[in-house]
């Protein structure tokens, strides 16, 4: 019995699944299934009950997984503690982040800290909002950055920059009143209270193009000519300084946002990423 494979049992059980325990941590489905036959020798209990076609934990399983969380939690704490009382900066940063919030900001602060930081591992992985609070909550990374969605209260987090959305178009002038636009969700904050605006200035209700659920990809279907957008300004900055979009800002006032760095109430923030954070607001996203 080792310490992955007390990991590989933790993440099948809060995920209730073999399978997503071995995607998270990236091996096959035989070597979970191997590392949980290993917990149960070693503790001479099932820890499953294997009769059952679902996932399901005995009494027994139960509290191997309250108790081993505080384990593993025991010895992040101390691995942390260690290398913090060390000259260089070292060990890993496991972040996650919206891929746009990468591709268009992140990207020049992760080769600084490379560079300032060589010493640490960097763990990335990308996902939406609700993806970025899972991860955090399933303590699967150290921090998480993300467009403030209102759902963040029960985190600790860090306000990084702020910005507004706006409606970008591939031409300089475009008729608003008579345009369909393209969006993430109508259910999305910024997209409802858009529709407010756009209503209390044209009389009229908002005409939705398309429900797109990437920012990125909107930007794409407006750099090839397909119509109206409305994303973050943080996601289309070069393209607009470069003058292959252009900003429509016929609706004054839109919704603006912030980008935030969140990890789990009851922690601190590990040193690795508070250097990237600091390191972060240093540079602005």
């Amino acid at each position: 019995m080792n310490i992955y494979h007390l990991k590989y049992f933790i993440d099948a059980a809060r995920l209730g699944s073999v399978s997503q325990s071995a995607q998270l941590n990236f091996v096959s489905h035989s070597a979970v299934s191997q590392a949980i036959k290993s917990l149960e020798t070693f503790f001479d209990v099932s820890l499953i009950y294997h009769a059952k076609r679902k996932f399901q934990l005995t009494p027994q399983g139960e509290q191997c997984l309250a108790e081993g969380q505080t384990i593993l939690q025991l010895l992040q704490d101390t691995k942390e503690s260690i290398q913090s009382n060390q000259k260089d900066i070292r060990g890993q940063l496991r972040l996650i982040a919206p891929q746009s919030l990468i591709v268009d900001s992140l990207y020049k602060t992760f080769a600084l800290y490379k560079k300032k930081y060589p010493l640490v591992k960097l763990n990335l992985k990308t996902g939406p909002a609700a993806q970025v609070r899972s991860v955090i909550t399933s303590s699967d990374a150290d921090v998480g950055l993300l467009v403030e969605d209102g759902k963040t209260a029960i985190y600790n987090a860090i306000p990084i920059n702020s910005g507004h959305f706006i409606l970008i178009s591939k031409t300089k002038k475009f008729d608003m009143k008579n345009s369909k636009i393209i969006v993430t969700s109508k259910d999305k904050l910024e997209v409802h209270n858009l529709a407010k605006t756009y209503k209390a200035q044209y009389k009229k209700e908002m005409m939705i193009d398309m429900e797109v659920m990437s920012w990125g990809v909107i930007k794409k279907l407006v750099e090839t000519n397909h119509g109206v957008g409305f994303v973050p300004d943080y996601c289309v900055s070069k393209e607009l300084e470069a003058g292959q979009l252009h900003q429509i800002k016929d609706l004054p006032n839109l919704h603006k946002y912030e980008v935030k760095a969140i990890w789990q109430k009851e922690k601190r923030l590990h040193p690795n990423a508070l250097a990237f954070i600091e390191l972060l607001k240093e540079n602005q996203v």
